[in-house]
């Protein structure tokens, strides 16, 4: 084929359909690698939404090809690995045409997303894009079968012996249930049955058997906190892991911390200190959202506020304002995440200067090699973290999230230029480079993603810390923390 783009989308479609399967079953990787070099020379403007759906994805298959056929699973791929960044950013960008798809095409799109987040330690992340999938089609093989299995990657994390039994009880649950779907290729789904089996093997039957129905600690809530904690819950939103598994009111607490830690007799014990410092401003600015994007009450402090109209639609009031601090108190928890792991991890980098973007490499430098040191085999969370950061890397573009330049734009327009939050857009005016305009759904849909993957990484930053200190050996002259004592906010 000299020129691919003298063909229909529909041929050229097939067309790479067909070398990403041939030389997946031929376990040809030269010819694979062919095919994914054609695909960098289509032109795909053409195509219409649901064409631009199926191209990516299975340009992302090809990729995840290059995976299999590289590596003996996909736990054993490099760190770094550039496949899982190309099928995870082909995955993401078809996930913006998913409603101009099949529910099939859907669910494929969002199930193999999900994969790809469990393989590379973003496991919270990965429950998310299982349960949209199932919410498509609750009968979806392949999701159920790895949602369980990525339940079962998650369990292995969890420091919480209760928390981890109920989410292996749950692993098991989905994977029997996958096991027995039409949809799931036979060996596919013996694979399902025997995880379960295995699963089987540490627990009682009876006792995997009993899904239990846990007190209602909202009982005695007022019905405005009721609504926010179930909207909390609804959005799995909780520092607490099971809002990862089960949607019960029992969730409903911020339980994440930091263990006890073995320290030098006279070191300050602050990691507790930072962290609590982090999580306060996320839950602050999870309330701030919430408040904000859904309090329609008119605020006395927006009286006798007077406001020239230039008929540009914008929307002026505290509840924006309170979406726009959720929003960049997210932003910054980030750099504060780096900020404490470069102290606990002893990594040298200038406090001033650390960032979440700069802490991977060598000496803070993000010109300098990744500092490969730092991760082992056992620490999934901490690579979790480690590919978390890739989705904020707004200076050279995000290898894997197509919408980090634009997060970033907006936060930088937020604290330093112009913002603007409008209803609708004047499609007849011109886009003014000073002024930042976004409309209010696309940017509370934008701050509820952030308010997401800062959750995710502050569960990534807890297990992290807690797989170090399990390998870590009480050092002489030094103590073991005490275990601090749980402070509640009054």
């Amino acid at each position: 084929m000299c020129n691919i783009n003298t063909h229909t989308p529909l041929e050229i479609l097939n067309k790479l359909a067909m070398i990403f399967e041939t030389s997946r079953e031929e376990r040809n990787l030269s010819k694979l690698k062919e095919g994914l070099d054609l695909s960098t020379k289509v032109d795909i403007s053409q195509f219409n939404k649901s064409e631009k759906c199926r191209f990516h994805y299975f340009v992302a298959n090809g990729w995840s090809y290059v995976l299999s056929l590289k590596y003996d699973s996909p736990e054993n791929a490099e760190l770094f690995s550039t496949e899982y960044e190309k099928e995870i950013y082909h995955l993401r960008v078809a996930l913006h045409f998913i409603d101009d798809v099949k529910a099939m095409d859907a669910c494929q799109v969002l199930t193999n997303l999900g994969c790809a987040f469990s393989h590379i330690g973003r496991y919270a992340e990965a429950q998310y894009y299982f349960n949209w999938a199932l919410n498509i089609n609750s009968d979806f093989g392949m999701a159920l079968g790895n949602k369980g299995y990525g339940l079962y990657r998650y369990a292995r994390e969890l420091f919480d012996g209760t928390h981890q039994f109920i989410f292996l009880q749950y692993a098991r649950k989905y994977l029997l249930e996958a096991s027995e779907k039409k949809d799931v290729y036979p060996e596919v789904g013996y694979g399902f049955h025997e995880l379960a089996n295995h699963i089987a093997s540490s627990y009682p039957s009876e006792l995997l058997d009993d899904y239990k129905v846990y007190p209602d600690i909202l009982a005695d809530c007022t019905e405005e906190d009721k609504d926010y904690r179930l909207w909390c819950i609804d959005n799995v939103l909780f520092l607490n892991p099971l809002n990862d598994v089960i949607r019960q009111n029992i969730v409903a607490r911020d339980i994440l911390h930091t263990p006890a830690m073995t320290l030098k007799r006279e070191d300050k014990p602050i990691y507790q200190s930072i962290f609590n410092q982090i999580k306060q401003e996320f839950v602050t600015a999870r309330f701030f959202f919430y408040d904000g994007a859904y309090n329609d009450r008119k605020h006395f402090s927006n009286r006798e506020v007077t406001l020239y109209s230039v008929f540009d639609m914008p929307l002026y009031s505290i509840n924006i304002e309170k979406v726009k601090i959720a929003f960049r108190l997210c932003y910054s928890i980030f750099d504060k995440i780096a900020y404490l792991l470069n102290i606990y991890l002893k990594l040298g980098i200038d406090k001033n200067k650390v960032s979440f973007r700069n802490i991977w490499h060598k000496s803070g430098n993000v010109k300098n090699p990744i500092r490969t040191e730092i991760f082992n085999e056992h620490n999934l969370a901490l690579r979790g973290l480690f590919w978390l950061s890739k989705d904020l890397d707004e200076k050279s573009g995000s290898p894997i999230e197509p919408e980090a330049k634009e997060i970033a734009t907006i936060r930088n327009y937020i604290e330093h230029k112009s913002f603007k939050v409008v209803e609708v857009k004047n499609m007849y005016w011109d886009e003014a480079p000073e002024t930042y305009e976004i409309e209010q759904d696309a940017f509370y849909d934008k701050t509820l993603r952030l308010l997401r993957l800062t959750r995710s990484a502050l569960l990534y930053l807890s297990l992290a810390i807690y797989e170090e200190e399990s390998y870590k050996t009480p050092l002489e002259g030094g103590i073991r923390t005490i275990e601090m004592e749980l402070l509640q906010n009054s």
